[in-house]
């Protein structure tokens, strides 16, 4: 199922049939006119059939790329699912019942005929087509040839069934397209159930049917190119045949057989035309090589004439060389007896030549070698060389080490080049040990060590690789060396290395940025000198880690350039003085504007212009100690540039700066503190004194009611009404009246949440007389606006409360006389009024009658009565008086 190579017509083909079977579900989902339009009778495919085409093309395209590890799954689920639903239609038609499977994904509107019985099932063809393809599919996952014969049987067997159906619809003959003669597959059906088995016989083109026309041969391109051409012909007829009507020339059927028959012959021409002249360029094309070949023949003949000559005169040249060369040559026949040998090997061994060319190759190699390591009885390596080392013996018993080169020719001779190797093998020895003992060395060593040429490195030992997190084989000979460096330093790590290569330096000594296996960055100290090795130029070197160094570096510069800060930006006077001579290294500005001078003046004077007189023998004890953060804070004295005195508080601390002892001081003006302090401590005392000596009683509570701090009316206060003597901590709940705590609780309660609570409370004594009290409760804040506790006042108000009484009291009795002054009045008004009224009709009617004596008699009557009333009012008024 797996293909090695991408196929461009699979992959064509499968994409052809999703897009065709997506159009026809389109279609059938959403009704879309314009589809039909564009694409007219698409919609004879029905709904399952487009599915089953949609889930076969993306098999086939599964095939074609390594989408996932699960590919495999993916292709069984699809050409399974294709399989069950042929399978289900197919048993529908042959056990006639109706699994709902026809209508199970759209609804076929088509009305139900004799003809067309069952609406949305596919024909019964079309089912058996995707039963053969399903199967085909499923049988390429089996690993097995016989599975895949069958697989490619299956496959064209509906290349068949399809051909055999568009061939029915060319001719308009129905059997060769319906089954039953119920339903019928679509001929858009059959065309790309051809395309899609066509491409799938193509996964396996070298079986079957398909290997005829897939195959290079001559025999498999006329296959395809004739097949091809039968198979155009045989569709133009049949188009022919369905469009007779259209076109109708002709009214007898023998003129049109004719016809058809002449066009037969002229079609059937014009491909043997076609074919005849593809044949006889092949043919061409071969008579050509053939004469080529035969040219080749004379030249190559030629050719080897000339190389016989030339290898005679090569051999002449071969003895010459053997007899002049420096190195021992000899040849041997089959048996290993002597039969040339030159000067060089006559030398090496004491012998003559005629000694030698009697002699054995065994009688000249050391016989206990011979034991443990004898000499090969056959060989057949011919024509190529063998070289390793032999001892062998001279004449006069002395054995020596020599490599020989051995080499076997067709005529059974053996020719050996032999060179004396004793001194290099003592010279190797030597280099063993030396390379031992460098790998000792550089193994056990906890710097990197590196060997580099030709721009890989050739060795490196472990602690080399394992600070970049390697293993020594993983750097060894298998990538460049610039994989160890970041990217931004491969150039100069790069550069670095071009200038030791080329001889412009010898040995460099430089840091970079190194690159480990993860990605993760390191710093790096590279040593590497110019070496020649093997007559390569070579870089030979040691590496160390110098990340905790550099990270170390970046910490004390950070930390200089932080102290720089703090010391120039700080706000508060900074000082560093040389403890020897007590000048001015460094100042600050803050110091400088503080004490009036500018910079660079400050930086000029000695720390003693900054004292008194007085103060300077002090000054320079202090210097003569050793000060630190923890024991040095005091007040002195200084001087400004105008000479005006303040007082300042020192911190110093003495510090080794660039090897000279150094104070290091900070001086902060506390001469506003210290008056504010003086200020403030009048202002206590005034405090105290007030608050001792007034009549209002104060007390300051913390948030749990614990007396913090009281007055002196205070103290009284509570002993003359508690009978307690009141402390610091004293709880107010163990000496305050239980009859009176629940008001002053909830109150406090209020107090505590930021509320101010004034109130008046009375204190009976035991005399009968009582005591009034103003209490004013007042929240205590801290800085950040958090209550932290209460404030009391207790104020007496008894005389005040007493005259608020006296006052009372006149005022009630104003109110009564008043009263009374009422009552008068309104006596006044009615009652006299009465007889006022009656007097002044008495006499207006004694204007009248003058003697009249009962006139008279009344007149006396109501003068009598008034006067009377008159002195009733004044009686009472007289008792009001007294009352009052």
């Amino acid at each position: 199922m797996n293909s090695l190579h991408r196929n461009t017509i699979i992959i064509t083909i499968s994409l052809i049939t999703i897009v065709a079977a997506g159009i026809v579900m389109t279609d059938w989902v959403s009704n879309i006119p314009a589809l039909q339009k564009i694409f007219p009778d698409f919609n004879s495919i029905k709904f399952n059939p487009a599915l089953c085409f949609l889930l076969l093309g993306f098999a086939l395209l599964f095939t074609q790329y390594n989408i996932s590890k699960n590919k495999t799954t993916l292709f069984l689920i699809l050409s399974s699912l294709t399989l069950i639903i042929g399978l289900i239609t197919l048993s529908q038609d042959f056990f006639h019942f109706n699994s709902g499977l026809d209508q199970l994904f759209v609804f076929d509107k088509t009305k139900q005929s004799p003809n067309y019985p069952h609406p949305g099932r596919m024909a019964v063809n079309t089912s058996i087509n995707f039963i053969l393809m399903a199967t085909g599919f499923l049988a390429l996952t089996i690993p097995k040839r016989s599975f895949i014969i069958i697989a490619q049987f299956l496959f064209n067997l509906v290349t068949f069934l399809s051909a055999f159906a568009l061939i029915g619809y060319s001719y308009g003959i129905s059997l060769f397209y319906a089954i039953f003669y119920v339903n019928s597959m679509a001929s858009h059906t059959a065309i790309l159930f051809l395309i899609l088995s066509i491409a799938a016989s193509l996964l396996n083109p070298s079986i079957g049917i398909t290997h005829l026309f897939t195959g290079k041969q001559v025999g498999n391109r006329v296959a395809k190119r004739f097949y091809v051409l039968l198979l155009i012909m045989v569709m133009l007829f049949g188009l022919m045949i369905i469009h007779k009507p259209s076109f109708s020339l002709f009214s007898s059927i023998d003129i049109e057989i004719s016809i058809l028959a002449i066009l037969f012959l002229l079609i059937s021409l014009l491909f043997i035309w076609n074919m005849a002249e593809w044949l006889n360029n092949i043919d061409k094309k071969r008579s050509d090589a053939e004469a080529e070949i035969k040219l080749i023949n004379t030249q190559l003949e030629k050719r080897i004439e000339e190389r016989t000559t030339a290898f005679q005169r090569s051999e002449e040249k071969y003895h010459s060389l053997i007899e002049q060369a420096s190195d021992a040559i000899y040849v041997l026949d089959f048996n290993g007896n002597f039969t040339d040998v030159n000067d060089s090997m006559c030398k090496m061994m004491g012998y003559s030549r005629d000694e030698l060319l009697k002699l054995n190759i065994e009688d000249i190699v050391d016989p206990d070698e011979l034991k443990i390591d004898p000499l090969p009885k056959s060989m057949h390596n011919t024509g190529q060389s063998v070289i390793r080392e032999r001892t062998f013996v001279t004449k006069n018993g002395q054995p020596f080490t020599v490599e020989i080169n051995v080499k076997i020719f067709v005529d059974d001779r053996i020719m050996v080049i032999a060179r004396d190797v004793t001194d290099r093998k003592k010279i190797e020895k030597e280099l063993r040990e030396a390379e031992l003992k460098f790998r000792t060395i550089a193994e056990k060593s906890i710097v990197g060590v590196y060997i580099v040429q030709k721009n890989k490195f050739i060795y490196v030992n472990p602690r080399f690789a394992e600070i970049f997190d390697y293993t020594p084989k993983e750097l060894i000979n298998t990538i460049d060396i610039e994989i160890v460096f970041q990217e931004s330093y491969r150039a100069i790590a790069n550069e670095h290395v071009m200038r030791r290569m080329t001889g412009e330096v010898e040995s460099v000594h430089y840091e970079a940025m190194g690159r480990k296996k993860n990605g993760d960055s390191n710093w790096v100290e590279f040593y590497g000198s110019r070496a020649i090795i093997g007559n390569e130029p070579t870089i030979i070197g040691s590496m160390i880690d110098v990340t905790e160094r550099k990270k170390a570096e970046e910490e004390l510069k950070s930390s200089e350039q932080k102290y720089k800060l703090l010391f120039d930006s700080n706000p508060m006077p900074m000082w560093m003085i040389a403890k020897d001579d007590q000048t001015v290294i460094d100042v600050n500005n803050a110091a400088a504007n503080h004490y009036g001078y500018t910079k660079e003046e400050a930086l000029k004077i000695n720390i003693k212009t900054l004292r008194p007189e007085e103060d300077q023998e002090d000054q320079l004890e202090d210097y003569l100690q050793q000060m630190n953060y923890s024991d040095n804070l005091r007040v002195v004295k200084h001087l400004k540039k105008d000479g005006s005195i303040i007082y300042v508080n020192i911190i110093a601390y003495d510090i080794i700066f660039e090897g000279r002892p150094v104070r290091l001081s900070m001086t902060i003006d506390v001469t506003e503190k210290l008056k504010a302090e003086e200020s403030l401590q009048k202002s206590e005392a005034n405090l105290k004194a007030i608050l001792n000596t007034t009549d209002t009683a104060y007390a300051l509570f913390d948030i749990d009611l614990k007396v913090i701090a009281f007055n002196h009316k205070s103290e009284e206060f509570i002993n003359e009404q508690y009978h307690h003597f009141p402390e610091k901590s004293d709880r107010l709940t163990d000496y305050f009246p239980k009859e009176k705590f629940p008001q002053f609780n909830s109150f406090s309660k209020e107090v505590l949440k930021g509320k101010t609570i004034t109130y008046e409370i009375d204190y009976p004594q035991i005399n009968g007389s009582v005591f009034w009290y103003d209490v004013r409760l007042f929240p205590i804040t801290n800085d950040s606006k958090d209550i932290i506790g209460m404030l009391m006042s207790l104020y007496n108000i008894t005389e005040r409360k007493n005259a608020e009484q006296d006052l009372k009291s006149a005022y009630n009795r104003i109110q009564n006389h008043i009263n009374s002054i009422k009552n008068m009045a309104w006596k006044q008004s009615h009652l006299v009024r009465s007889p006022l009224a009656n007097l002044k009709g008495l006499f207006e009617m004694l204007k009248d009658e003058p003697s009249d004596t009962e006139v008279f008699d009344h007149i006396r009557t109501e003068l009598h009565r008034m006067d009377n009333i008159i002195v009733e009012m004044a009686k009472e008024a007289s008792d009001n008086e007294i009352i009052e």
